[in-house]
């Protein structure tokens, strides 16, 4: 799978973990060089997400990319309901997480290094 398909995937995923929470504002920016892919989303959230230090603890799990398309595979396409193992796997295909909770404003940075051409 090609480099961009899989930080649209990443993307989705933590847009999704938003709609989870009930943030309905959400912006997000993806940005690609040469070292890796860049991801922020954003937006208003109510209150702060109980499961959010966990989030952070699964989106902080160290990366293997020795088994990146095993884990594509696993996360699947269109889900609107994800399960703790989906945000576990996504911790698994990026490099760096930062996670805020500041002022009900919920802001996500992800970084995914560039192992190999295919973008």
């Amino acid at each position: 799978m090609i480099e961009k398909e899989r930080a649209r995937r990443i993307a989705d995923e933590v847009v999704t973990y938003f709609l989870s929470h009930d943030c309905i504002d959400i912006t997000s920016q993806m940005t690609f060089e040469d070292v890796g892919f860049t991801a922020k989303v954003c937006g208003p959230c109510p209150e702060r997400p109980a499961d959010l230090e966990h989030f952070i603890d699964m989106l902080n799990t160290p990366r293997d990319i020795t088994l990146e398309n095993y884990y594509v595979e696993l996360l699947g396409g269109h889900q609107t309901i994800h399960e703790e193992k989906d945000y576990y796997l996504l911790g698994l295909m990026i490099d760096e997480a930062t996670i805020v909770y500041e002022d009900d404003f919920l802001t996500v940075h992800l970084f995914r290094k560039t192992y190999g051409r295919g973008n």
